[in-house]
């Protein structure tokens, strides 16, 4: 017989494709064999070889990968009623697919700018080579799935419902769809209902009925929910804390990879909850935790390196700008205070209102307030009093109380604002009410002075024992002069002194040099020589020039009462060095004379510079006589008329 009419007759001998032979081929890893064999039965319709079909594009594995091509087959599937099809397609749509590893940038760059349509690329990737993000077709194929009882399209569905994405958003619709997935004991169902009760998706808040759901969850190696339950256990309300726990889970949490779950970790170490402090755990777990993009870890380490004994200002404003720069709100701002203070950069208050600016565009109402307060001073920006105004009133629309406090001020001086001093007040009641020590300390003054109002020294001594109330060192220290005076209040000496030696503690230099001066003096109390010393030392170490030039008197004197030399020495140092001129200008005297220090002119002409440029008027006196004798320096009737001048 002809072998060519034997062909036909061979043909039909080919056996059907059948779906066990494709997975057959699967299992044995021929999946060029199997993509060949599910093509003929989809082609055919059938469901589940579609849905075959689809998984081995999305994988590559016989064929060209295309995730396009995947869920072009997945769709097929799903209209015919395959569920896992249809829950597939839910997953594909609510997040996207992105392209192929295998595909090369420049492929799809090119199919992206719609080169030309003949071209090989666009002839292999028609429809190009990712599936974009579609929350809407997600709802559709969720929901078939969903009513199909498969529970992790109803724990889709239950987000989408909870979130409002790609539907209207529904929270009793979201717990029906998450319930009935987390009762199919899935963990996402069981983690959504956490969600969803912890008030995550801005709805009623339950934490003891998320507590219980996220143990659910945690209890089958979810880690976000194993995050989740040591947050509540941490921080939940009407739940029970436990730190123990809550470490231990975070660490499980944190090995597992959460960023979050070590950003938690390192707040424990830094903060000392339920551990020892340990600088060194927290800035590793912080660092572990930024390392992996997390923002809020680089803030955290800024608090890190700016406190404690060996504070790191460079380190700190390095980790502050790296977050800043990636948006974070409240590191700009941050990263403004350190430009306006130069702590670890450069002092720029241009850049602070710069950062500032972009602080305030983040929603950070501090920095609202800031920005007026630049204004008002004409400090890194032009002095705009109204501009000054118009962030303090966009602040106070948000809550900010320093604010009230500044439109005060603004009107009481018509700065910017209606001269009206009834008006300043009520901006100043308002501010005290909500617990503002500056603006109790204002009204208090206003009524000692009888600014703007009848004076009142009853109506003082209330706003100052508030400023007192509210941590203000100024309102102890104000009190305390009305119960030495017996003004507003019965005359009580005692008192006077509790009030100033409480205000000395809190930090007034002030209060420190009246109580040298109540005992070195007697007005109000018997005179006290070594009670005297102490006070104006501890003047001296708060800061006080004036104190620590009086302590230099006390050395010249030979006054048994004065601390030792060195000691007077470093103080005297330390005040010249932060630009006291009264205490540069003493510098000077003793580096000029050799008194309680070797002389040396060279010295004693600089520091005499300093405090004369600080406005000085003996330093600049003494430079005077300098110039026009030749003592020391060249003489230059010019410049010794100059210093003169300024004397003067």
């Amino acid at each position: 017989m002809n072998v060519w009419a034997r062909l036909p007759r061979l043909a039909a001998r080919r056996p059907t494709p059948t779906a066990e032979a494709a997975e057959r081929a699967v299992a044995e890893g021929r999946h060029a064999d199997a993509a060949a064999l599910f093509r003929e039965l989809a082609a055919g319709g059938d469901a589940l070889a579609q849905r075959r079909l689809g998984e081995l594009y999305e994988r590559g594995q016989g064929v060209v990968q295309s995730v396009v091509d995947a869920v072009r087959w997945f769709r097929a599937a799903a209209e015919q009623g395959s569920v896992a099809a249809q829950a597939r397609l839910g997953e594909i749509y609510l997040t996207g697919l992105a392209a192929p590893a295998t595909a090369s940038q420049a492929a799809i760059a090119k199919l992206e700018a719609n080169g030309p349509p003949d071209s090989v690329l666009h002839r292999l990737f028609p429809d190009g080579l990712a599936v974009r993000q579609d929350p809407g077709q997600a709802a559709v194929w969720n929901t078939a799935a969903a009513k199909a009882d498969d529970a992790s399209a109803q724990a889709r569905l239950g987000y989408q419902y909870a979130s409002g994405f790609g539907v209207g958003r529904d929270p009793p619709v979201a717990e029906y769809w998450l319930v009935a997935a987390a009762q199919q004991d899935s963990a996402a169902g069981q983690l959504g209902l956490g969600m969803l009760y912890a008030g995550t998706f801005d709805g009623y808040r339950n934490d003891s009925r998320a507590l219980g759901w996220f143990e659910k969850a945690a209890a089958q190696g979810n880690s976000t929910a194993k995050l989740c339950v040591a947050i509540l256990l941490l921080f939940g309300d009407r739940v029970t804390h436990d730190e123990a726990r809550a470490r231990a889970l975070l660490e499980e949490a944190a090995e597992a990879g959460q960023p979050a779950a070590m950003f938690h970790l390192g707040e424990l170490y830094r903060r000392g909850r339920g551990v020892h402090v340990s600088v060194p755990d927290a800035e590793t777990w912080l660092r572990r935790a930024a390392a992996r993009g997390h923002v809020k870890a680089l803030v955290s380490l800024v608090s890190l390196f700016t406190s404690g004994p060996e504070p790191d200002a460079g380190t700190a404003a390095s980790l502050c700008r790296q977050a800043a720069d990636l948006g974070d709100g409240e590191a700009q701002y941050l990263l403004a205070q350190f430009y306006l203070a130069g702590q670890g950069v450069p002092a720029d208050p241009a850049e602070a209102a710069r950062w500032f600016s972009k602080a305030a565009d983040r929603g950070v109402i501090a920095a609202y307030e800031r920005l007026g307060a630049l204004h008002a001073e004409g400090k890194g920006l032009p002095q705009d009093f109204e501009a000054a105004a118009d962030w303090f009133h966009r602040a106070v629309a948000h809550g900010d109380v320093n604010a009230l406090y500044h439109l005060g001020t603004l009107q009481l001086g018509g700065l910017g604002m209606p001269r009206d001093p009834r008006a300043a007040r009520q901006w100043y009641r308002r501010a005290a009410k909500q617990g503002s020590g500056a603006a109790c300390l204002q009204l208090g003054i206003l009524y000692a002075k009888g600014e703007h109002v009848g004076q009142h020294y009853g109506a003082a001594a209330r706003w100052y024992a508030q400023a007192a109330v509210h941590g203000l060192a100024e309102g102890r220290y104000n009190l305390a002069f009305l119960n030495l005076r017996g003004l507003g209040v019965k005359q009580n000496t005692a008192r006077g002194l509790l009030l100033l030696e409480e205000a000395a503690d809190a930090g007034s230099v002030e209060a420190a040099w009246a109580l040298h001066q109540q005992f070195a003096q007697g007005t109000y109390v018997t005179p006290d020589a070594a009670a005297a010393a102490r006070w104006l030392l501890r003047a001296a170490e708060m800061g006080s020039g004036a104190a620590a030039c009086r302590l230099v008197q006390m050395l010249d004197r030979g006054d048994p009462l004065a601390p030792p030399a060195d000691r007077v020495n470093s103080l005297l140092e330390r005040s010249a060095e932060q630009g006291d001129a009264a205490a540069e200008a003493c510098l000077a005297l003793c580096y000029l004379q050799g008194r309680h220090r070797t002389a040396n002119d060279k010295l004693a002409m600089q520091w005499f510079l300093r405090a004369a440029r600080g406005g000085d008027a003996f330093a600049q006196a003494w430079l005077g006589d300098a110039f026009a004798t030749g003592q020391g320096v060249a003489a230059d009737p010019v410049v010794a008329a100059a210093w003169y001048e300024r004397a003067a």
